[in-house]
């Protein structure tokens, strides 16, 4: 649930195979806080949202190829990231697709840094004039 005033509230649901635990859906649920009667209604399932084959890693790294190269799937994946949140970005260039592919392609901080362009942090330790540069972004 998000308590921002610019998403919808929303939830997500893991359904995972009972034999392996390994997901085969993801659904996400949203409250659409100005419908006369609101209540939560499923919104969409990740590997039918985003045309996925299934939910392994190797249909998640294609994917963030697939964002990569098209900026209609990077800006869906924007305005869907925090449920609708951020429908006023009309455009995604290849910087904005670089970024939605270092944010997906890796699910930690310090691989999507590096991604970017960023040097690793442990650089922090043998160079005193990036640790303090990177202090201060």
């Amino acid at each position: 649930m998000t308590t921002f005033s610019n998403n919808y509230p929303s939830f997500r649901r893991f359904i995972v195979d009972e034999e392996t635990m390994l997901p085969i859906k993801v659904e996400t649920w949203k409250l659409d806080v100005y419908a006369q009667e609101p209540e939560f209604a499923l919104d969409h399932e990740l590997s039918h949202f985003y045309e996925m084959k299934d939910l392994s890693p190797a249909s998640f790294d294609a994917l963030a190829e697939r964002m990569h190269e098209s900026e209609d799937l990077s800006l869906k994946y924007i305005h869907t990231q925090s449920q609708q949140g951020n429908l006023s970005q009309e455009t995604c260039d290849s910087d904005c697709r670089t970024e939605v592919y270092c944010d997906t392609q890796s699910s930690t901080y310090h691989d999507a840094r590096i991604c970017r362009g960023f040097k690793p942090l442990d650089v922090l330790v043998t160079d005193p004039g990036y640790a303090i540069s990177y202090s201060v972004m």
